[in-house]
């Protein structure tokens, strides 16, 4: 088992013993099902790695100018570190951990279900980070392990950006959704769309990154595939993806919208 599955491990543990980061994903839309389906975790304190256990730490993992040679471990330590001060030192330290306590742990994986990485956001404001593993050969999403089944049988993905957009169409409209993480796809995402669809049908955010990240879904994949645009009203001013969308209308009316609306024009 690799420290990202362990950490996944750790955090969604941790989950359930929070009652700030329940209510925070309520508030989202998310179930408790959804959580244990989908390993969603939170950080509750520091989660320190041990580098030197790690098979691919070496010597130049100590040294800064040899960034891109650093083992995972030690990137997700200098990632995750928060220098502070602390009792017995005059100093500021770097804590292992400390900057991503407070922050709900978003799984990142192959359609497999093999865990890459993880998406992070704040409780307390509306802040994203990702921390990947560096050798990642195939595509990866929130959410691809568990709608893969899905996704096979029906030749169809549904495509968000955000991991609560995706959580908000997956229990109330489809179980074939995958969210990107991003705007845009990369290239190894991509790929699997071409792999193991004929039909895409795109809801990412209605601002100028989502529209280029749908020219962008178009140009590389819209001479073997399917693809449809979804369009979603945002009744709140300020608002742009399908949570916001979601969380002025609720359950019913979401749901009403895409039966009455969107479906039967796909």
């Amino acid at each position: 088992m690799s420290f990202v599955d362990e950490f996944v491990d750790w955090a969604h543990f941790n989950l359930f013993d929070n009652e700030e980061a329940v209510s925070f994903l309520r508030g989202r839309g998310v179930s408790t099902d959804q959580c244990i389906k989908h390993k969603i975790g939170y950080v509750v304190n520091d989660f320190s790695v041990n580098p030197e256990s790690d098979p691919k730490h070496t010597d130049l993992c100590s040294l800064k100018e040899h960034k891109g040679s650093w083992c995972d471990s030690c990137r997700f330590v200098r990632w995750s570190a928060a220098w502070v001060l602390t009792d017995d030192q005059p100093l500021r330290v770097p804590i292992i951990g400390r900057r991503i306590v407070g922050h709900i742990v978003l799984p990142l994986t192959s359609y497999a279900g093999t865990i890459l990485g993880f998406q992070i956001r704040s409780i307390n404001e509306k802040s994203y980070d990702t921390f990947m593993l560096k050798e990642r050969p195939e595509g990866y999403f929130f959410g691809i392990g568990q709608s893969i089944d899905s996704i096979w049988s029906t030749k169809t993905a549904w495509i968000v950006e955000g991991p609560f957009d995706h959580l908000i169409l997956e229990r109330l409209i489809t179980p074939n959704v995958i969210a990107l993480t991003t705007s845009s796809p990369g290239k190894t995402q991509v790929n699997f769309f071409r792999r193991f669809c004929e039909k895409l049908n795109v809801c990412l955010d209605k601002d100028k990154a989502g529209t280029e990240g749908f020219e962008k879904i178009l140009k590389f994949n819209s001479d073997i595939l399917t693809i449809n645009k979804i369009d979603f009203p945002l009744p709140k001013p300020g608002s742009k993806d399908l949570n916001d969308f979601w969380k002025v209308v609720g359950d019913d009316e979401f749901r009403s919208y895409f039966q009455k609306k969107v479906l039967p024009k796909l």
